[in-house]
């Protein structure tokens, strides 16, 4: 019975079947509704800016635009939307338009930011992991 059932799952979503479709999308907007509204609620004004191009050993190469508050960029093989937030920045890093993490990170000298970053979405501390970013030179 149960092979069965695995059977039919894997025939629906091979034809397209709007149930798992459905899901999926339900399943998006609510990562990427959730994770905005994390940023959202980050409102300080900013007092840092992380423009620039960076490097970690964990994550590669990254480049971020700072507008006003607003972060851009990339990191590694994701793409980066966020917010700084005072003197930190709280980053949404996403493939294709899912978040599959989230990041806090503070500038702790110039060319220099530590902070966490989590796969739960929005951030949660106690599920986070180091995270270094050493700023190239120009």
């Amino acid at each position: 019975m149960m092979r069965r059932a695995v059977i039919l799952l894997i025939l629906a979503a091979f034809t397209g079947c709007s149930v798992v479709s459905e899901f999926n999308d339900a399943r998006y907007n609510q990562n990427n509704r959730t994770g905005d509204n994390w940023l959202s609620d980050q409102s300080d004004p900013a007092r840092i800016n992380i423009s620039g191009n960076w490097t970690s050993h964990d994550w590669g190469r990254a480049s971020f635009r700072q507008e006003g508050r607003q972060v851009t960029g990339v990191l590694g093989d994701y793409t980066v939307r966020g917010v700084v937030s005072g003197e930190r920045a709280y980053l949404l890093v996403a493939q294709g338009d899912w978040y599959y993490y989230s990041s806090v990170l503070e500038l702790q000298r110039p060319g220099l930011l530590t902070g966490r970053f989590s796969r739960a979405i929005p951030f949660v501390r106690g599920f986070g992991r180091p995270m270094r970013l050493e700023q190239l030179a120009h």
